[in-house]
């Protein structure tokens, strides 16, 4: 059995007990990796292949703990996009059951996809922008912040707000820190450049892609900083956008992302519950890094 074989396994049973629960805000259940390999019967090296390769798809969210030899996971859970896929299946599942012999072709239907990788960025992702992006995806000592906003503006002190967001990051990490599989991980925060063209818009793109969390001020619709969200959030990197109270509510197509609305250039923020919806991104964040 190949290694698309086994994701399709996998995906299957944790879809299957994924689904939601009306009562919990907190969405599908975890699966743990000796739940998983009993279900599935794959070898533990077996597993982690196809559970990496799910994640890297963006069908998995998957987080890291400490004592899960021989898994290189602890816990596993379908994102939306996994979902979907687990549904397209299962579709094919019902609608092959009463008709004889399967064909190659619904063999092909019953068979996770692999998704279409997205560009980089339309000016083109050499070799070693790719090297670049993986290099930091895989440092498992660095959360990697990156930072979008307006250079200048009338709405925010670009300075204090640049060194708000940063202590923010550095506290909330240092409160979770001793729950982590890496205890010394630490922030590495990034200011994404000004400026565009081939050269600088790649390296933009590429501190994104292999960013843990990107943040973006959004208050003055600046069309780089839209453009700098968009693309995290086609590769699938958790995202903050921010704003001070006293502007409007944002372009209705982002409207759905999670806000945080800051007073005095980032000392004070609106949620009361902001900090601790702060660790929470954080720890989960962390706990995609890897571990060795």
């Amino acid at each position: 059995m190949g290694l698309l074989e086994d994701a399709t396994k996998v995906l299957m049973e944790i879809g299957k007990r994924n689904q939601p629960q009306e009562d919990s805000i907190m969405g599908p259940a975890e699966v743990y990796g000796k739940e998983l390999q009993t279900l599935t019967f794959l070898a533990s090296s077996q597993l982690n292949d196809a559970v990496k390769f799910l994640e890297e798809s963006g069908y998995l969210e998957v987080k890291r703990y400490f004592g899960s030899n021989p898994y290189e996971f602890g816990s596993v859970r379908l994102t939306p996009r996994g979902r979907i896929e687990f549904e397209r299946i299962q579709k094919e599942i019902l609608a092959t059951e009463h008709k004889g012999p399967i064909k190659e072709t619904q063999e092909m239907a019953l068979t996770i996809a692999s998704p279409p990788t997205p560009v980089g960025s339309p000016y083109g992702f050499t070799s070693e922008d790719w090297e670049l992006v993986g290099l930091d995806r895989q440092d498992g000592n660095r959360l990697i912040v990156v930072f979008g906003y307006q250079w200048a503006s009338e709405h925010f002190d670009p300075d204090l707000l640049r060194n708000c967001v940063k202590a923010m990051f550095e506290r909330a990490l240092s409160g979770v820190a001793s729950q982590l599989p890496n205890p010394s991980i630490r922030i590495d925060y990034k200011i994404l450049g000004g400026g565009y063209g081939g050269h600088l818009f790649n390296q933009i793109a590429r501190d994104i892609i292999g960013s843990d969390i990107a943040v973006f001020e959004t208050s003055d619709l600046n069309p780089n900083v839209m453009i700098e969200m968009g693309v995290a959030l086609t590769w699938g990197v958790r995202v903050l956008p921010i704003r001070p109270q006293e502007t409007p509510s944002p372009p209705s197509d982002i409207s759905g992302q999670t806000w945080a609305v800051y007073k005095d250039n980032g000392n004070t923020w609106v949620d009361p519950d902001h900090f601790k919806k702060l660790q929470k991104m954080v720890e989960m964040a962390a706990r995609r890094k890897p571990t060795r």
